[in-house]
Formats: C-alpha cells, sequence, structure tokens
C-alpha cells in the first residue's frame, strides 16, 4: 500500500511539475512581470533569469521523478531535490504572506488562482507527502537484503548441504 502512494505521490509531483513549467514557459513575460513586483530586490533583477531557470528546474525534475519510478537509484534523490524545490517557494510565499501584497502568484495557469494560504498548504501536502515517501524508501531500503546477503546467504546453505 505504502508503495502505491509512493508511485502515487511521485505522479502527481510530475504533473505539477510539468503543468507549472509549461505555464510559466508560455507566458513567460507574465511570469517575469510578475516576480518584479514581488517585495524582494534580488528577485527585481534575476527576474529574467529566473524565469528561465525556475520552470526548466521544474521540468528537469518532473522528468528525474519520471525516471525514477524506473530507476530507484534516483528516486530519492529527485524527490529529495522536490522538497528543496517545494521549501524554497514556500519560503517565498512567506515573504508574500509577510509582505502584506496582494499580488498574483507566479505559478501560472490555474495554480495562479490560489490564495497565497491556501499555496502554503498546497506545497506543505507536497512536502509531507514527498517527506514520507522517502521516509518510507529509506526504511525499505535498509531492510531489504542486498545482493551481497543473498549471496552470502546462497554460499552458507550450498557449504551445509555438503
Amino acid at each position: 500500500m505504502k508503495t502505491v502512494l509512493i508511485q502515487i505521490c511521485i505522479v502527481l509531483l510530475c504533473l505539477l511539475f510539468v503543468y507549472t513549467s509549461a505555464s510559466k514557459f508560455l507566458d513567460y513575460d507574465k511570469f517575469v512581470f510578475q516576480m518584479r513586483l514581488a517585495p524582494v530586490p534580488l528577485m527585481k533583477i534575476l527576474a529574467p533569469a529566473l524565469g528561465w531557470l525556475v520552470p526548466a528546474v521544474e521540468f528537469i525534475l518532473a522528468v528525474a521523478l519520471a525516471v525514477g519510478m524506473f530507476i530507484p537509484a534516483i528516486k530519492i534523490k529527485a524527490l529529495q531535490a522536490s522538497i528543496f524545490l517545494l521549501v524554497a517557494f514556500e519560503i517565498y510565499i512567506a515573504i508574500m504572506l509577510l509582505s502584506g501584497s496582494h499580488l498574483p502568484c507566479t505559478c501560472g495557469g490555474i495554480i495562479s488562482k490560489m490564495g497565497w494560504k491556501q499555496h502554503l498548504l498546497f506545497n506543505g501536502f507536497f512536502i509531507l507527502a514527498s517527506s514520507l515517501s522517502i521516509k518510507y524508501l529509506k526504511e525499505h531500503k535498509a531492510s531489504t537484503p542486498t545482493e551481497h546477503d543473498i549471496d552470502n546467504l546462497k554460499y552458507f546453505h550450498a557449504r551445509k548441504n555438503r
């Protein structure tokens, strides 16, 4: 059951990152304009570069998560990177909430219709789901015998039967 929930989490993250990156790429000018309105001085300067960097990172993460569904070694790293990006977004959202600005979200698409508090909860859900997925994957990996363990068991079993 937990494995299914992890797969659902990964699929939802993939959809989220593909959707938001596509929205930002397709409406680059609006995305950059909205970032320049944010009460973060450095963002005003970096907005044109962030306009390409943020959606590119989101898209790369979506690909890494998708590949991680088939290559377990990538799965945990992609989930960790997702958490890192989502926490960065949470910090931005907290700044927006604390500033008292009533600016629109820069996410793009339908997600931009959410208020800042809804965004905090939305991202918090994905951070929690990703964190629990990583925890389970690490616990499961620790309890799963390695090839070396299996080879040792075969060796000792063969010696015992001689």
